[in-house]
């Protein structure tokens, strides 16, 4: 299926009690459940929401994923995405990089001893010359912010699995439709989905998408502990 078809089929799924052809927009903080030991699979929309979770599961088809996340913002989920480490480690990020992420990066994450070195991510090389004893992950943009540099996203996927370390992609500027990093060997794909994918006009909004069960499994919990989740509404954009 085309992924412009599989993009017009996200949420298109009908409702058993009333017939409805689209999810409904669940604003609701709690779900009832049938009796003692019984549940629905939803008990608090931080932990899980059926509109949340209709977008969440459309992103991870989109980029032929695990399971997707959906967030409060593009920052809220690279915050999440950052508490995968822990103090002394090191990251490899593009030198290129949108502004925010950069502030979060130094004045946020710095502090509490997450190492951060930038590197031109469109020269194989010189994030292969970054690399430490302690890198635990890259941090790429596809498509830099602001100056539109272009990543070999397989072949940092390739070193990033040599290395044993994870490989996360900002696909903000490309989106699916123009570049899948999960097909090219990435583990895990971010985007602040305020920009492409919902039009950049009325919704703030952010989006993960990772490669495996396993490591869904662990930002789940992150996601869920944490709790920077997108509302029922801003969901159905």
């Amino acid at each position: 299926m085309h992924i412009s078809t599989e993009a017009v089929q996200i949420g298109l799924d009908w409702d058993s009690r009333t017939g409805a052809v689209t999810v409904p927009i669940y604003q609701t903080a709690t779900f009832r459940h049938p009796g003692l030991g019984q549940s629905t699979g939803y008990d608090y929309s931080r932990s899980g929401n059926p509109t949340r979770q209709a977008l969440e599961e459309g992103i991870a088809r989109l980029d032929g994923g695990a399971r997707g996340f959906a967030y409060a913002s593009g920052m809220a989920a690279i915050t999440n995405l950052l508490l995968l480490f822990q103090r002394g480690d090191h990251l490899v990020v593009t030198e290129d990089l949108y502004g925010g992420t950069y502030r979060l990066f130094e004045q946020i994450f710095h502090q509490y001893g997450l190492e951060f070195t930038y590197v031109d991510t469109s020269s194989l090389d010189e994030v292969a010359a970054a690399l430490k004893p302690n890198t635990k992950a890259l941090f790429v943009e596809s498509l830099t912010n602001p100056l539109l540099k272009v990543a070999d996203i397989k072949a940092l996927s390739n070193l990033c699995r040599e290395r044993q370390l994870l490989c996360i992609v900002d696909n903000t500027f490309l989106t699916p439709y123009l570049l899948r990093p999960l097909d090219l060997g990435a583990d895990i794909t971010v985007y602040s989905a305020s920009k492409y994918l919902a039009g950049h006009n009325d919704t703030i909004a952010g989006l993960v998408v990772a490669k495996d069960q396993q490591l869904a499994e662990r930002i789940y919990f992150l996601q869920n502990s944490v709790g920077a989740v997108l509302g029922p509404q801003d969901s159905c954009w």
